[in-house]
């Protein structure tokens, strides 16, 4: 059994993947972003993680560092992108290069961080 603490208030996550054929389930890049926001909109608490862009899945502290205490602007959300762009250590294969990738998980992370800021409440 897997025993889950109870979710905070005013806290969303949202992941998403970029699969590019439907015949395969395999991820060339996703993203994973849970936040926490105080009672005025302001992330107090984020996780970002990112898969398929390295040996493991990476959990990436500084992007998670560029969300608390942000309400997620679109400055935020472009510094964001940078980062997880920078953490990433794809190979390059038939399924995406490496550059691909790269912004690929710059810009899932962004789609990810606004679904999980929207699910928390934010606005």
């Amino acid at each position: 059994a897997i025993l889950l603490d109870k979710r905070e208030p005013r806290s969303g996550d949202a992941y998403l993947r970029f699969i590019p054929r439907t015949e395969m389930d395999i991820a060339v890049v996703s993203a994973g972003v849970n936040l926490t926001l105080d009672e005025h909109g302001v992330v107090k608490l984020a996780r970002v993680a990112l898969g398929a862009v390295a040996a493991t899945v990476l959990l990436v502290e500084e992007a998670a560092e560029v969300l608390i205490g942000s309400r997620l602007d679109e400055a935020t959300l472009e510094r964001l992108a940078k980062v997880c762009a920078g953490a990433c250590r794809p190979i390059d294969d038939k399924r995406g290069t490496i550059e691909f990738r790269r912004k690929v998980a710059g810009v899932l992370a962004q789609r990810a961080a606004t679904s999980a800021y929207a699910r928390a409440g934010g606005k």
